[in-house]
């Protein structure tokens, strides 16, 4: 166990978790049109509060006040194409955390081109699965700084300050569409009030782990687990946290 995750505990993820009730920080989400509303509605029960604004000639005045910012190349289309490079613009400008969700950019040039411009930006935090992170390996020589959130059965976090593993979760969480967009937009939210990204991403991985895990056991299968998925992450408290992470 590194010194990372030796001082990772109940303690930090409640003291991050009420940063985000405490500001309600907005997190702008060019997402895909499959997430945008599981991913708004996760932000909610999370505390943060989503703006979804896509056009080009609006983007970049709407994200201006965000706390963070969010790309999803999830279904992508020439606005969005031509949303990205004014999203870089203002995160860089603004010195705004900005997570981008790689979807499916092994399958694309197109997405692997928009990706290559992402991590050029200092600071970027990239939450992927395992197959989008293998993709984008050679890339990461662009983003010395970049902060690397793999997410599988155990979810992995590498970045300046350490590496933490986070074992949370329930299979559930791979059956209903968009869950994992919504995870890279709390990781966001908790980015908006935490300054160390890897502290940020591995609060909001194991914040909605331990949602997932306690809405599996109050569902009968993957419909009713995302209604129940947004109950437990808004209800989730430091007794519950203590108890989960033990």
């Amino acid at each position: 166990m590194n010194a990372f995750q030796k001082s990772f505990d109940t303690a930090t993820v409640s003291s991050v978790l009420a940063r985000v009730a405490e500001r309600r920080p907005r997190i702008h989400c060019l997402t895909n049109t499959v997430a945008q509303n599981v991913t708004a509605n996760m932000l909610l029960a999370f505390g943060a509060i989503p703006s979804m604004a896509s056009h080009p000639e609006e983007v970049a005045s709407v994200a201006a006040g965000a706390g963070a910012i969010l790309i999803n190349l999830g279904t992508i289309s020439p606005e969005g194409e031509r949303a990205v490079p004014k999203l870089l613009e203002v995160a860089r400008a603004g010195g705004k955390p900005l997570v981008l969700d790689p979807v499916f950019v092994e399958l694309s040039p197109l997405r692997m081109r928009l990706a290559e411009e992402a991590l050029r930006l200092s600071g970027i935090v990239v939450r992927g699965n395992a197959t989008e992170m293998q993709a984008l390996a050679p890339r990461f020589a662009l983003a010395p700084s970049a902060t690397r959130v793999t997410t599988g059965r155990i979810d992995r976090i590498e970045g300046p300050s350490g590496v933490v593993d986070i074992g949370h979760g329930h299979p559930l969480m791979t059956k209903v569409t968009g869950l994992g967009c919504a995870s890279s937009a709390l990781v966001a939210a908790c980015c908006a009030v935490e300054p160390d990204p890897v502290l940020a991403a591995a609060t909001a991985l194991t914040a909605y782990g331990i949602a997932g895990e306690i809405a599996a056991e109050r569902s009968a299968g993957p419909g009713s687990f995302a209604m129940h998925l947004i109950d437990a992450l808004a209800g989730l408290d430091q007794a519950t946290l203590a108890t989960r992470m033990g």
